[in-house]
């Protein structure tokens, strides 16, 4: 599975950045941004690349050579300022977070990213940190997991699922993603159960998609860093640049809209986009993963 960049072009085109920008990536993947940027900073600019998947790192190690203007860092972007302290840098012109999954992290099944394929229910982005996403479902009690099905990914059955996980586990350990599917499959009335490649064409959201979705944010603290990476991205941008948020969530786009309208009232914020930009038919046709992203620019006035 080769990865895509989302919303490329319109990135290019709202963060427009200049030839000599110091440009931060706060979350590389696997590079599809990077390339472009430096396509556009010429050879006195600089990118500084953060990760806090180390095979991203790698890949990106590998993707982009010995290139001099790169810096790659193997950390979460919600600690940009520190990166930036480490590097005797105050300032930059442009930043962007594309928060969600890239089709790499998919596709490996060690992962437990995804419900589509065997594998550790693990989800941490950085393997070396926090717990695993099966220790939550072991730990956490029924209220508890409800909560977050719900908060995390708007899944109104949250309650169903949360008690089905918790009989089960006392059955033996959630450990593998094709067991937690199977539970949440058997949870639901047989009028909504079907066998896999015979889910009817108006109803092809798999039921596990939402609890998977808020198991990775929980796992992560994505919101929380997502928070804090604002909070930082906004202190370290000069006068006249710009931060770009991809999110792919309602509970995402939610706390980027709330922070710029508060950047624009009260810090000098400038909306570079009113409204979310989505992604162009042609591009969903040709990355199905850029059907859900939507795209937020704001600028800090000169």
């Amino acid at each position: 599975m080769h990865h895509k960049p989302v919303l490329l072009n319109e990135i290019i085109e709202l963060l427009d950045p200049k030839p000599g920008a110091i440009v931060l990536d706060g979350t590389i993947g696997s590079g599809g941004h990077a390339k472009a940027f430096l396509e556009r900073i010429g050879p006195e600019g600089r990118l500084i690349g953060l990760d806090q998947d180390p095979e991203a790192i790698c890949r990106c190690r590998k993707l982009l050579g010995d290139d001099p203007r790169v810096t790659l860092v193997q950390r979460n972007f919600r600690d940009l300022e520190l990166v930036l302290n480490d590097l005797n840098m105050t300032k930059v012109d442009r930043i962007l977070f594309d928060i969600g999954l890239s089709s790499d992290q998919l596709a490996d099944c060690k992962r437990g990213f995804s419900f589509q394929t065997e594998g550790d229910l693990d989800m941490r982005m950085n393997p070396a940190v926090g717990s695993k996403a099966s220790e939550y479902l072991m730990t956490l009690s029924e209220k508890e997991l409800a909560r977050v099905f719900y908060e995390y990914a708007d899944e109104h059955r949250s309650r169903r699922f949360a008690s089905a996980i918790v009989r089960e586990r006392k059955k033996s350990p959630i450990v593998t993603t094709s067991r937690l599917c199977q539970i949440i499959e058997n949870s639901l009335p047989a009028s909504h159960r079907f066998e896999k490649g015979k889910r009817p064409v108006g109803n092809r959201r798999n039921q596990s998609t939402k609890v998977f979705q808020a198991l990775r944010i929980l796992v992560n603290d994505e919101f929380g860093a997502l928070h804090d990476g604002m909070i930082a991205a906004w202190n370290r941008l000069r006068p006249g640049g710009r931060l770009g948020v991809i999110s792919f969530h309602s509970g995402e786009d939610r706390i980027v809209k709330e922070k710029f309208r508060d950047y624009v009232k009260n810090s000098g914020g400038e909306l570079v986009t009113r409204k979310p930009v989505i992604a162009k038919r042609s591009e969903i046709v040709d990355n199905p993963r850029a059907r859900s992203a939507k795209l937020r620019v704001i600028g800090v006035r000169p």
